[in-house]
């Protein structure tokens, strides 16, 4: 279809809207320095209340972990000698994981990996325990990094026998 020309009508409106309009739509896309100084600024802003959270967070769970009772995890008999028990301590957000080493050696750990949170298992044949996602290994005698991603170690509980139960708590960290 061929074009047909302009009308006098629409060259007057081009030639205004050039005036009111001095950018070509090819410059139009670009971003100003205070387009991006604002963005850099409130980028800034939220990793900043994002790094302020965690860390509150992670102050306000250690200030209320001393705070928190012991509780009865399982009857002694219960776990056998290279076995496991999962419950969940303090809040039932929190998985953790009893494992028997020993006859008279019990452990206790948050399930949640150092990397990234996710849930690690204990490999009996290897007396470690793994995350599976990012391959990361941990001691099962104390939750030190062996191999992998992690960085910092599980997080212990202290475990105890009373009357034939497995009793846990969290450390104090004074």
């Amino acid at each position: 279809m061929p074009q047909q020309p302009l009308t006098h009508s629409h060259q007057l409106f081009i030639i205004k809207r050039s005036r009111d309009f001095p950018i070509s739509s090819e410059e139009d896309s670009f971003v100003t320095r205070r387009e991006f100084t604002k963005f850099l600024g409130l980028t800034s802003l939220a990793f900043f209340a994002g790094t302020f959270v965690a860390a509150g967070r992670k102050l306000w769970k250690r200030a209320m972990a001393g705070r928190v009772e012991a509780i009865r995890v399982s009857a002694l008999e219960q776990v056998p000698v290279g076995g496991y028990t999962l419950f969940r301590y303090p809040t039932e957000n929190d998985p953790c994981i009893l494992l028997r080493l020993e006859p008279e050696k019990l452990v206790a750990f948050n399930q949640h990996c150092t990397h990234l949170a996710c849930p690690v298992v204990f490999n009996a044949a290897d007396r470690q325990l793994e995350c599976p996602c990012h391959k990361g290994f941990f001691s099962a005698e104390d939750g030190r990094v062996l191999a992998g991603p992690p960085k910092r170690p599980l997080e212990a509980l202290n475990v105890s026998i009373r009357d034939g139960h497995v009793w846990v708590k969290y450390e104090s960290e004074t």
